[in-house]
């Protein structure tokens, strides 16, 4: 089937309506405070992207907006399944309730028992909805819908651990895509995702296969599936990318024409939208170092990561667009961030081989899922024979079995021992902080030194809590041992981020002020004029 032309006219046309020369909008003529507020959530958008592959429209936004240049993601695990609660609550992973991949239950919580372990990234949203309760702290729409009584917080994401985290149990509408449960061309196969989520509107959810329905068949992989280093973590169908149906186009641009639709048909106050399609060719392939180019409309051009860049600059330029047309943008905050950056594996200890990805990720057993064929980069770790569960992708984090003090002492010496780890530290017996355990100052570049010196400890104590892992592993920058392309460490490429304020009487402006994740909502609740919690961990930032 022929590729639609409408994607890269639509890019030109949007450009020209957001370059820096056109009007800016509502710049002192707006006496009132944003009524609504949009977040958009590149995931995994490196700073440097936004140049590298000309985002023109993320640029817009910087140009007209207050980008906070200095901006840092300020906490681990800087991972997706942990940042977009961060974002939305305000809340640094110690105190939010789980504060990583995997998620050691110490209060039943989740009813399997004191101590159980689980996957955070396959919980569903009853069972986030649960967590989020169980810390007692307010989100995002609990504020707005003080506010705007009747108003609506509507969350849309490809990959539904982002959308239900985000959301928590006071949000409205949430729509993500489903399992692969549907038949739509008639083939006999169920190889389809549609739209799920909770309280999805009748006219997102069309029973008869409509827009929001798409191919999500794992034959069509656009040769990542047999390609390394993209098969450890290869693309199904169209999830993440628009695929060349143009009735049903998938990844970020599926995201944005259900975020449009709804803004159109629904009185929302709040908007949350993540496209996740920038996280997974940068896994993929790389990241920074995948910068090819590649025949116009082919599949090979789809999957990798400068397309899919453009494509999800594109859908910024879109929603903007489309909050102007309804009349919505001079009364709308718009937040552009990311939930982690990213990093090349130029030093990876995984295994390089079809389907490793999740694989190379975990290593022991939960209650929603087993994994027990580790890399062999865990062999000093394992030997100790005490290892409960391990998460390893730019940092190492393992629960143990035996956490007395001299067993911790024993893993975080393993630790110690693996291949490019610089630090190693072991959870204190309360689990309120984590203790510096051994430094490799050999392993550490200038670079890395200075950034560890700085960040490293700050960084590290914001997931310690009980339920975190029980001894962390720091690695040098550009390692990993999950995947081509990583997050969850502390390193900066993955912990600097883009940070965007703009829309309703807003800059323009470039700040040098210090900005983490946590920082958004308070900030998000300054500019509304809203009352701020007392237990935010963030503080608001002045916009001018």
């Amino acid at each position: 089937m022929r590729r639609s032309r409408a994607l890269p006219l639509l890019l030109i046309v949007v450009s020209l309506a957001l370059s820096p020369t056109a009007p800016a909008w509502g710049h002192g003529q707006q006496p009132n405070p944003p009524k609504r507020v949009l977040v958009l959530i590149l995931d995994q958008l490196r700073p440097d992207y936004v140049d590298k592959f000309d985002m023109r429209n993320v640029k817009a936004l910087m140009h007209r907006g207050v980008s906070f240049d200095n901006a840092y993601l300020g906490h681990m695990a800087s991972e997706t399944v942990i940042s977009h609660n961060v974002i939305t609550s305000g809340k640094l992973p110690r105190n939010m309730g789980w504060s990583d991949e995997a998620y050691r239950d110490v209060d039943n919580v989740l009813g399997a028992g004191a101590g159980a372990m689980w996957i955070s990234g396959s919980l569903t949203r009853d069972q986030f909805n649960l967590l989020i309760a169980h810390g007692g702290y307010p989100k995002l729409p609990d504020y707005l819908h003080g506010a705007y009584p009747g108003s609506k917080y509507i969350v849309v994401g490809e990959k539904n651990y982002a959308a239900h985290s985000s959301s928590g149990p006071t949000g409205d509408i949430t729509v993500t895509f489903s399992g692969r449960d549907f038949d739509c061309d008639g083939d006999g196969a169920k190889n389809w995702r549609g739209p799920t989520g909770y309280k999805v509107p009748p006219y997102i959810a069309d029973p008869s296969c409509g827009r929001y329905y798409v191919d999500s068949s794992t034959s069509m992989s656009y040769g990542t599936a047999t390609t390394p280093p993209a098969w450890m973590y290869p693309l199904d169908g169209n999830r993440f990318v628009p695929g060349f149906d143009p009735k049903h186009l998938g990844g970020d641009v599926w995201v944005a024409d259900a975020g449009m639709e709804m803004m159109a048909k629904e009185p929302w106050s709040g908007m949350l939208l993540t496209m996740g399609a920038i996280d997974k060719a940068s896994h993929m392939w790389g990241g920074i170092t995948d910068t090819g180019e590649y025949p116009s409309g082919s599949p090979q051009e789809m999957a990798h990561l400068r397309f899919v860049a453009r494509t999800a600059d594109e859908q910024v330029g879109r929603v903007v667009d489309r909050l102007r047309e309804l009349g919505q943008l001079d009364e709308t905050l718009i937040v552009l961030t990311t939930d982690h950056a990213g990093q090349p594996s130029r030093r990876f200890h995984g295994v390089n081989a079809a389907g490793r990805g999740d694989f190379n990720w975990y290593y022991g057993e939960t209650q929603n899922g087993t994994y027990l064929d580790p890399s062999p980069s865990l062999a000093p770790l394992l030997a100790t024979g005490n290892v409960r569960f391990s998460y390893q992708d730019s940092a190492v984090r393992t629960w143990l079995n035996d956490t007395s003090p001299a067993a911790k002492r024993e893993a975080a010496s393993a630790m110690a021992t693996m291949p490019d780890v610089i630090a190693s530290y072991r959870l204190s017996g309360d689990g309120s902080r984590y203790r510096l355990h051994s430094v490799n100052w050999g392993a550490m570049n200038p670079s890395e030194r200075h950034w560890w010196l700085l960040h490293g400890r700050e960084i590290v104590n914001t997931m310690a809590a009980p339920y975190a892992a029980d001894v962390v592993g720091l690695l040098r920058d550009n390692t990993s041992y999950g995947v081509a392309g990583d997050h969850g460490g502390a390193q900066k490429p993955v912990q600097r981020i883009p940070v965007v304020f703009a829309g309703a009487g807003i800059g323009p402006r470039d700040s040098g002020a210090r900005m983490r994740s946590v920082d958004i909502l308070p900030t998000i609740l300054r500019e509304m004029r809203l009352p701020l919690d007392a237990g935010l961990d963030g503080r608001a930032r002045r916009l001018p």
